[in-house]
């Protein structure tokens, strides 16, 4: 399972996609290690809202259920984020990114824990 991580380098933030090993198998599927979640959100918006540049207010995990955002980095690159995609919003500092609503939708954000260090 793929994901795109957010992340800051010297203060520019960028993409990297990354892959979610899942090695434990079980009669339902593979599964991965399990990551420690400090709080969920559910979230709803709307189309054409922009969220000037920032940066992730803490590592977290967002899982598209519906619609369409852009992120634009301060490194100048783009993603839309669509139905199904997931990112990892940890560019904790520098300039950050700009987010725009393209399609109203639905995701789901999770808030890692870092008491616990599986999974990472």
């Amino acid at each position: 399972m793929k994901y795109i991580e957010l992340l800051s380098v010297d203060g520019v933030s960028i993409f990297k996609e990354r892959k979610i090993i899942q090695k434990n198998h079980q009669p339902l599927g593979d599964y991965s290690d399990p990551y420690q979640v400090r709080q969920i959100y559910f979230r709803e918006f709307d189309e054409h809202q922009i969220f000037d540049w920032h940066c992730a207010p803490r590592e977290q995990f967002i899982f598209y259920l519906e619609g369409e955002v852009k992120i634009t980095t301060s490194s100048g690159e783009q993603h839309i984020f669509r139905a199904g995609d997931i990112l990892l919003a940890k560019d904790l500092c520098g300039k950050g990114h700009v987010s725009e609503t393209l399609i109203p939708g639905r995701a789901v954000i999770a808030v890692l824990d870092h008491s616990s260090t599986v999974g990472h």
